[in-house]
């Protein structure tokens, strides 16, 4: 497991999963409460963790998927995402890459990775 990418993910989760915009989307994946209802703690995402980890493995590395492939737009459509929601979560995700060294060229890439995913989004989600 790439360690740059398991920090990206997991503080991105950190602030996703609370957020008030967002998180409620988040939660519905929770595997157990925590103390609040509101701010579920990243063990409660033991098993989606790994698996979003190596998504971002796949797509900075070229990493193999490990497990089932899966349909990444039919499963954000059955989410119900709106557009202020995907603005919200690459706002997010975006302001954590803006913590890491901008020099890294994996932090480059994924940035233009997120500029690519935003254009498949919008056309197959809300258009």
């Amino acid at each position: 497991m790439h360690l740059l990418i398991k920090t990206v993910v997991e503080e991105f989760y950190a602030l996703a999963t609370t957020d008030v915009m967002i998180g409620y989307h988040f939660r519905k994946i929770r595997e157990k409460d925590g103390e609040h209802p509101l701010k579920p703690p990243l063990d409660a995402f033991s098993k989606h963790l790994p698996r979003i980890i190596n998504f971002w493995e796949v797509q900075l590395l070229g990493e193999k998927i490990q497990g089932e492939s899966f349909d990444l737009i039919k499963l954000h459509r059955e989410l119900g995402i709106l557009p202020g929601e995907l603005g919200r979560w690459l706002m997010l995700f975006r302001q954590v890459l803006q913590t890491k060294d901008q020099e890294i060229p994996i932090i480059q890439q994924w940035d233009q990775k997120l500029a690519h995913f935003e254009i498949i989004f919008k056309k197959h989600l809300f258009s």
